[in-house]
């Protein structure tokens, strides 16, 4: 009898597979309007990080989550799940450091703690099924 996928893991994979996608795609957009294209760093930022995010709640909401379709009200939610997910990881940041936490390992909870809430939030909340 063939083994029956755990939803779950199989959604974290899809999760962290999406991450790598988000970060790659964010990372290049930052590149090439800075480098290539001469913007300023603030909005190469911007536009990276803006794509990056597009790329994560449309990824996320049909390939792990299973969203049929979108809505205004579930990309505000997004929203204010990565806003409230940035100012808990640098919470955790400027919590660990002052305790004698390296900043890279402080920076590597940081990045725990954002995703971990960002996964649950968009399991529980915004794509609950």
């Amino acid at each position: 009898m063939p083994d029956t996928p755990n939803p779950l893991k199989r959604q974290i994979g899809r999760f962290a597979s999406v991450g790598v996608l988000n970060t790659v795609l964010g990372v290049s957009l930052v590149f090439l309007c800075f480098e290539v294209f001469g913007l300023g760093l603030t909005l190469s930022n911007a536009i990276g990080y803006g794509a990056g995010l597009a790329l994560s709640f449309a990824l996320n909401g049909t390939w792990t989550f299973g969203a049929k379709s979108f809505d205004a009200g579930a990309l505000a939610k997004f929203l204010a799940l990565v806003a409230v997910a940035f100012v808990a990881n640098l919470s955790v940041i400027q919590a660990l450091m002052p305790l004698g936490v390296p900043y890279p390992l402080a920076q590597i909870a940081g990045v725990v703690t954002y995703s971990a809430l960002v996964f649950l939030g968009m399991k529980y909340a915004i794509f609950k099924s």
